[in-house]
C-alpha cells in the first residue's frame, strides 16, 4: 500500500478547566522593600475539548463511540458535567505523561489511605492520540497491582478522550498501589522504521487518576497520601499574615524539604499567601506558638510545651493544613527533623501497599546502583515478552552514585538473552541508548533466526552521568513485506522478536570522586550542600515573595536528591571565599557582576539579551488556577509546568558599540640595501631537510612539555573558573550555573537568576520538574521556561575532588578516570616513561658484552 498523506481532524473546543477569571493580582515584598511585581495571566491559546466518561459495561468491551461535545470559544469555561467526578491524580514522574513508540508503559505509584477504599473506585484515564495511530489495530490497556482492569482501542486524534474502568473490590490496598498503562500501536500507512516515531499517545494529567474518595482519615503517618495538582505537581501552601525574619524563612524552607520527602513527590510548587483551598496539596503552618498565634484550629492541639506536629482536621473547601511548632526556634527545629524522619528514612508509609506498588514507589527515582555488581532486569519489574513490530523499545531507568566519575575506565556489560525470528532485512540489529546517546550496537545477522543466551553488549562509562540514567534497549526489525505494507495481513501479527527476562547488567567497580564544576553532581545528591564544613547559605539579594517561592521549590527539589533536609542559612549577602558553599537565587539585576563573572558568565551580554524581559510579567504554569492545558501543549508533549506566554515586550538587544576610529598607521621606515639583500639570499639557499626535521621536533617537544607542566600545575592547584565567559542563548529565561569553590566541594557556589522575580519563580517551577531536572549536566544550563528546552555548557577543565575513604582500589580507578579524561597528560606520561625506559635500557646494556679493542 503506497504512502498517503494524513489529514488532520479539526481541533476541538474547551475543556472542563477553564482559565482564570479576575483581575490580576498584586505581588507583596516579602523579607525586604523591594518594589512589587504585578502578576498578569498568561492567554489560553488552544484550550480543549472532551466529552463525558465513556461508559464501560464490562473491562473487555470496547466503549461505544462518543460525540464530540460542541465547539465553544476560547475565552469560555465550559460547565463541568455532573458525571465527572473529582479524581485521585497521578504524581509526575521521570518518564512524563506520553505513551511512544509500537509499545510503551507509563506507570505511577498512588498512595491511598482506608478511607479511600470505601465504596467502588474507578480508574480514569483521559487522553490524545496521534493521527497516525490505526485505531483498528491499536489499544491502550489499563492494570492495578499487575491485574487487567480493561482496554479501549485508541482513537482520540482530534479531542481529548475520558475512558474509565471499573475496578473489583479488594483491588486496591491501603499504601501505596501500582497503576500502569500499556499502549500498543501501530501506523495507519506506513510501514517503515521511521513511521513507528509518529506513534504516541499523550495522558492528559489533569483528568485522569483513581476516582475514589477524599483522603478524610489523613494523618502524620500517610502524608504520602496528599493528593498532587492537575500537573502531577505537590502544591504546598504557606500561609502567612506578617513578612516573616529571616530565621523564620529558614524553618519554613526547612518544612517544605521535609514534606517533599514525606510526600515523595519529585515536583514541590510552593506558594506563600492564603491558604491553599480544594483537595490537592497541604497547607504548612511553620514557626514558634507565638509566630503562628491566631491560626484558625490551632487551639484544638492545647498547649505548646516542646516540638509539636499535628494535622488539623480538613475543613469544607480547604486544603489539610500540617502545623510545625514549638515553644522555641530550635524546638520547630526538632519538629522539622521529626517530620523529616517519618518519610523515607524508615517511616510507616514507605513500607506499606502492595508489593508491586512499594517496588514501584521505590523505583520512582530509578534503580540504585553502587558499582561491582550484577543486575537482572527482573529486578526492574520487566518481564519476558514476545513483540512482532518493527521497533521494540525497553527502558530502563538506574541512579548512579552522585560522586561517580563518568570516564573511559570500564565498560557496563549487558548480557542479552532472547532471540530473533527469521527473515529479517540485512540491516536489523539491536542499538543501545543512554541518556539519548548511542552507546553500542549488535547486528542480527542470521537469516534462519537465532537463539541466544548470553550476547555481550559493552557500553562505555563515559556516557553514564551521576543520578539518574535512561537507558534505551531498541530492537530494529523490518522485513521484506514491510516494503508493501498490507497493514490488514495476517503476517502482521508473527513475532519477530523475543526478550527474555534473564537479560542482565554487570556493573564493575566505580571511580567515586566529585567532578567540578559539573551540575549532574548538584542535581543527583545536592552535593555541595551536603558536605562536611560550614552551614550552607541560602542568599537572596532581593528576598521578594516571588524569589522566596523560588528558592523554596528549589531547596525542596535538593532535599529530594540528598535524601535528607538541608539546613540552609537564609541570607542578603555571599560569604567570603572558603565561607561555605551557596545558593544564590535572585534576578540578574540585584546580583553583584563579580558573582555572574565568577560562575563564568558575562553580565554585559547578559543585561543585553534580558533588557527587553526585565518588565515582563509571567505566571508559572497553566494549570488550575493559572490557566488551561491546551492541546498544542499535549502534541508537544511540553512538561506540564514549562509554559511560559510570549514575551509582551519586544526583545531589545543592543548593539555593539562601535570603537573609536583608531589612528592611522605610521609607516615603517623603507628596508636598507642591506636587509634587501640578506632576505634575497635566504630564499635563494635550499634548506637542509635534516636540520628542519629536527628543530620542529624540538619545537614540538618543548610546546607539549610547557603545555603538560602548565596543567599539572593546574590539577594541583585544583579547579578553577572557567576562562572564557558562556555566550547564554536570547531565549533563556533561566540560567543554572555553578562556580567550583577554590578549596573544595565546601567552598562551590549554585547561581540560579532570570530577568524578574515573576519569570525566575515560573522558571524555577519549569526546572523542578523530573523530565527537565534529571537532564542537568555541565558547568552551566540555560533553561526555555516556555517548552522545557535545556541547552548545556560542557566544562573547559574540570577537578576531582575526594569524598571517600582513603583505599588503594578507590585511589586506582579514579586515577584512572583522571587519565582518561585528560588523554594529553596520558601520551605525555607513556613517552616520559618510554623515554625512562630507552634510557634505563641503554645504560645497562652499556656495560654488557666483550669491547673490541
Amino acid at each position: 500500500m503506497a504512502r498517503r498523506s494524513l489529514t488532520r481532524r479539526s481541533l476541538g473546543a474547551a475543556l472542563l478547566a477553564g482559565g482564570l477569571a479576575g483581575t490580576p493580582a498584586q505581588a507583596q515584598s516579602f523579607l525586604g522593600t523591594g518594589p512589587a511585581e504585578r502578576l498578569t495571566v498568561p492567554p489560553s491559546g488552544d484550550p480543549l475539548r472532551a466529552g463525558p466518561p465513556s461508559e464501560r459495561p464490562t473491562a473487555e468491551r470496547p466503549p461505544p463511540a462518543e460525540r464530540p461535545a460542541a465547539p465553544s470559544d476560547a475565552g469560555r469555561r465550559p460547565a463541568v458535567p455532573a458525571t465527572i467526578a473529582a479524581a485521585r491524580r497521578f504524581p509526575a514522574g521521570t518518564q512524563g505523561f506520553r505513551l511512544a513508540g509500537e509499545e510503551d508503559v507509563l506507570q505511577f505509584p498512588v498512595y491511598l489511605t482506608e478511607a479511600q477504599l470505601r465504596g467502588p473506585s474507578r480508574l480514569r484515564v483521559s487522553y490524545l492520540s496521534a493521527i497516525s495511530v490505526a485505531p483498528e489495530a491499536s489499544s491502550l490497556t489499563a492494570s492495578v497491582n499487575g491485574t487487567k482492569v480493561g482496554w479501549t482501542r485508541i482513537q482520540a486524534p482530534g479531542a481529548v478522550k475520558v475512558v474509565e474502568f471499573a475496578l473489583p473490590d479488594g483491588l486496591l490496598r491501603p499504601g501505596y498501589n501500582a497503576v500502569s498503562f500499556t499502549a500498543s500501536q501501530r501506523h495507519r500507512v506506513d510501514c517503515s522504521l521511521g513511521a513507528t516515531y509518529e506513534l504516541w499517545t499523550q495522558i492528559d494529567p489533569s483528568r485522569s487518576g483513581l476516582v475514589v474518595p477524599p483522603a478524610s482519615d489523613l494523618d502524620l503517618r500517610s502524608l504520602a497520601a496528599i493528593e498532587p495538582d492537575d500537573s502531577g505537581a505537590l502544591p504546598i501552601g504557606l500561609p502567612l499574615t506578617e513578612k516573616p525574619g529571616p530565621e523564620r524563612v529558614e524553618r519554613m524552607i526547612g518544612a517544605v524539604q521535609a514534606v517533599a520527602l514525606v510526600g515523595r513527590l519529585a515536583r514541590p510548587a510552593v506558594s506563600f499567601g492564603p491558604p491553599l483551598t480544594g483537595r490537592t496539596g497541604i497547607n504548612l503552618v511553620v514557626g514558634t506558638a507565638a509566630e503562628i498565634r491566631g491560626t484558625e484550629g490551632l487551639d484544638s492541639l492545647g498547649p505548646i510545651t516542646g516540638p509539636k506536629l499535628a494535622l488539623l482536621p480538613t475543613r469544607e473547601g480547604r486544603a489539610p493544613t500540617l502545623v510545625v511548632t514549638g515553644p522555641t526556634g530550635a524546638d520547630v527545629r526538632q519538629a522539622i527533623a521529626q517530620l523529616a524522619g517519618s518519610g523515607d528514612a524508615g517511616g510507616a508509609s514507605a513500607a506499606t501497599g502492595t508489593p508491586a506498588g512499594t517496588r514501584l514507589a521505590a523505583l520512582t527515582r530509578g534503580y540504585p546502583i553502587r558499582g561491582g555488581e550484577t543486575l537482572g532486569l527482573d529486578a526492574l519489574g520487566i518481564a519476558s515478552r514476545e513483540f512482532s513490530g518493527r521497533l521494540m523499545r525497553i527502558t530502563l531507568e538506574l541512579r548512579f552514585p552522585a560522586d561517580f566519575v563518568p570516564a573511559d575506565y570500564g565498560k557496563v556489560m549487558l548480557h542479552l538473552a532472547g532471540g530473533y525470528a527469521a527473515g529479517l532485512e540485512p540491516d536489523a540489529q539491536i542499538v543501545v541508548d543512554i541518556n539519548g546517546k548511542n552507546a553500542a550496537s549488535l547486528p542480527l545477522p542470521a537469516s534462519r533466526g537465532e537463539l541466544f543466551s548470553d550476547s555481550a553488549i559493552p557500553l562505555p562509562l563515559s556516557l553514564w552521568r551521576p543520578g539518574l540514567n535512561r537507558v534505551e534497549i531498541t530492537a530494529q526489525l523490518p522485513v521484506a513485506a514491510d516494503r508493501t505494507c498490507d497493514t490488514l495481513a495476517p503476517g502482521t501479527k508473527h513475532s519477530r522478536f523475543l526478550f527474555l527476562d534473564r537479560t542482565n547488567l554487570v556493573v564493575p567497580p566505580l571511580a567515586r570522586a566529585v567532578r567540578s564544576p559539573d551540575l549532574a553532581a548538584i542535581k543527583a545528591g545536592a552535593v555541595p550542600f551536603t558536605a562536611p564544613g560550614p552551614r550552607p547559605r541560602l542568599v537572596l539579594p532581593t528576598p521578594d515573595r516571588d524569589t522566596v517561592e523560588a528558592a523554596a521549590m528549589l531547596a525542596g527539589r535538593l532535599a529530594i536528591a540528598a535524601g535528607r533536609v538541608i539546613d540552609f542559612e537564609a541570607s542578603p549577602e555571599e560569604r567570603a571565599a572558603g565561607g561555605g558553599a551557596s545558593l544564590v537565587v535572585a534576578p540578574a539585576r540585584a546580583l553583584n557582576p563579580l558573582t555572574l563573572t565568577a560562575a563564568g558568565l558575562d553580565p554585559d551580554q547578559i543585561r543585553r539579551i534580558w533588557e527587553g524581559r526585565a518588565e515582563t510579567v509571567a505566571t508559572p504554569g497553566q494549570f488550575g488556577a493559572a490557566g488551561v492545558l491546551t492541546l498544542d501543549r499535549l502534541r508537544r508533549n511540553v512538561p506540564m509546568r514549562c509554559a511560559l506566554p510570549p514575551m509582551t515586550v519586544p526583545l531589545r538587544v543592543a548593539a555593539p558599540a562601535t570603537p573609536p576610529p583608531s589612528p592611522p598607521p605610521r609607516s615603517a621606515p623603507p628596508p636598507s640595501e642591506g636587509d634587501l639583500l640578506a632576505r634575497w639570499g635566504a630564499s635563494l639557499q635550499t634548506p637542509n631537510p635534516l636540520l628542519a626535521a629536527l628543530a620542529g621536533a624540538w619545537e614540538r617537544t618543548t610546546g607539549a612539555a610547557a603545555t603538560l607542566w602548565g596543567m599539572a600545575a593546574e590539577r594541583v592547584r585544583g579547579p578553577a573558573a572557567a576562562t572564557g565567559a558562556v555566550e547564554v542563548g536570547p531565549q533563556a529565561t533561566l540560567v543554572v550555573a555553578e562556580t567550583p569553590g577554590a578549596t573544595g566541594l565546601s567552598d562551590s557556589s549554585l547561581l540560579v537568576t532570570a530577568p524578574n522575580p515573576s519569570i525566575l519563580k515560573a522558571s524555577v517551577s519549569c526546572l523542578v520538574d523530573p523530565v527537565v531536572w534529571t537532564r542537568l549536566s555541565g558547568r552551566a544550563a540555560f533553561l526555555d521556561a516556555a517548552d522545557g528546552g535545556l541547552t548545556l555548557v560542557a566544562p573547559e577543565r574540570t577537578g576531582l575532588i575526594r569524598t571517600q575513604p582513603w583505599s588503594l582500589a578507590n585511589l586506582r580507578l579514579v586515577s584512572a578516570a583522571w587519565l582518561s579524561l585528560n588523554p594529553t597528560v596520558y601520551v605525555g606520561m607513556t613517552l616520559l616513561m618510554a623515554l625512562c625506559l630507552g634510557l634505563t635500557t641503554t645504560s645497562l646494556v652499556r656495560h654488557l658484552g666483550r669491547r673490541n679493542r
